[in-house]
C-alpha cells in the first residue's frame, strides 16, 4: 500500500514555485545530490515515505501535505 499522494511531486513542485526555493537548496539541504532529487521530484526515481518525511523536514513543513 501507498501511503505517499499520487500527485506528491506536483504538490512539490508547486510549493517550490510557489516559495521560490531552489531545487539545489533543499537538495544540498537534505544532504542528496541535486540529480537524486530531480530524479524523485519529476518521477524518474519513487517519490515514497522517506522521501516525503525528509523533504518536508528540510523545508519546515508538515509531511501531511504529501501524505494520503
Amino acid at each position: 500500500m501507498t501511503v505517499v499522494k499520487e500527485n506528491a511531486n506536483e504538490i512539490l513542485i508547486n510549493y517550490l514555485n510557489e516559495h521560490g526555493i531552489k531545487q539545489n537548496f533543499i537538495a544540498q539541504k537534505m544532504g542528496i545530490s541535486n540529480p537524486t532529487f530531480s530524479s524523485r521530484l519529476h518521477g524518474r526515481l519513487k517519490f515514497d515515505a522517506d522521501f516525503a518525511v525528509a523533504v518536508s523536514k528540510a523545508l519546515g513543513i508538515n509531511a501531511d501535505i504529501f501524505l494520503k
